[in-house]
């Protein structure tokens, strides 16, 4: 009996050892509880910045504020405006339709063939406001959607200002701004400069002379007994030109000002938030709107492919 109490005390002792160490094996460095049994530390968390703080080389970073965030939506509401103004560009479009109605008449058909070649401007000025009309159609919807992505940005910022938890890395938001900045001004900046060419430089001159053609050549057609069809049409003429005329000199100046104002808040406002890279695009992106505006304003009589004259 004594031995086997001995035997049964080992045993006992034996069974204790085992279980010890099993509960010890977290502390034994074969394994953890954060990792993947492999042995590799824990990540560390990324620094806690205060709100607007980014972090860079391991350091919070004071980069976004509310005036930062205030420009981004100013600049969003200027291309929100502008794409409203566009609303009123179907004033340009009247002209064409009535010109291109007056051109199926009988009588200006007789017209324009022994008017020589003032009532071929005719024809010309038609090819030209079509296109200004599609143009004033493909700004518009770029000025939307650059006035989208600039509201998606601000929001994006002003989650940042609020962010209690750990601050991103600089490098990583400068990419994202950067992307997004880059959408916004080359999407919008080269359909104003193909506004400016299409729309602005051609029919600044061009749709006041025809303007004036045609009231001549209604006026002549009134003394011929022309239709009554002609006579509306003729009568409809000065007014629809009068107000396309006056939506282009009221319109002209506003694509310009408005690029100008947008590359310059956006690079002045987020700075370091953008990429050298893309300072220099903007910049870029600028002096192209700029040099459209020099180009040489077409010669009425040369038609909608005078633009390419040399200076």
């Amino acid at each position: 009996m004594r031995r086997l109490a001995t035997v049964l005390l080992l045993g006992l002792l034996a069974l204790a050892g085992c279980n010890k160490k099993k509960d010890a094996g977290p502390g034994t460095g074969t394994g953890s509880a954060v990792g993947s049994g492999s042995g590799s530390a824990p990540v560390a968390a990324g620094p806690k910045c205060p709100p607007g703080n980014l972090v860079e080389a391991d350091a919070c970073t004071p980069v976004i504020t509310a005036d930062k965030i205030a420009a981004i939506g100013q600049q969003q509401t200027r291309l929100d405006e502008l794409a409203k103004l566009l609303d009123q560009a179907e004033v340009v479009a009247a002209p064409l339709e009535l010109l291109t109605a007056m051109r199926q008449l009988d009588e200006w058909k007789v017209l324009a063939a022994t008017g020589g070649d003032k009532l071929k401007a005719v024809d010309e000025v038609i090819v030209v406001l079509g296109d200004a009309v599609k143009q004033l159609h493909t700004l518009q919807k770029s000025l939307q959607d650059g006035a989208v992505r600039l509201g998606n940005l601000e929001g994006e910022l002003d989650a940042l200002m609020k962010d209690t938890g750990a601050a991103k890395q600089l490098a990583d938001v400068r990419a994202q701004v950067t992307k997004q900045v880059h959408e916004v001004v080359d999407g919008v900046s080269k359909e104003v400069v193909a506004t400016l060419q299409q729309v602005v430089l051609p029919l600044e001159q061009e749709l006041e002379d025809v303007s004036d053609i045609v009231i001549g050549a209604c006026a002549i057609a009134k003394m011929q007994g022309g239709s009554d069809t002609l006579k509306e049409s003729c009568t409809k003429a000065k007014a629809q030109f009068t107000a396309a005329n006056a939506f282009l000199k009221d319109f002209k100046d506003k694509p310009q000002a408005m690029i100008t104002e947008l590359t310059t808040q956006l690079e002045a406002q987020l700075g370091t938030l953008i990429s050298e890279q893309e300072k220099q695009a903007i910049a870029a992106a600028q002096r192209a709107v700029n040099d459209a505006l020099r180009l040489p304003t077409p010669n009425p009589a040369a038609g909608s492919g005078a633009g390419s004259a040399t200076p």
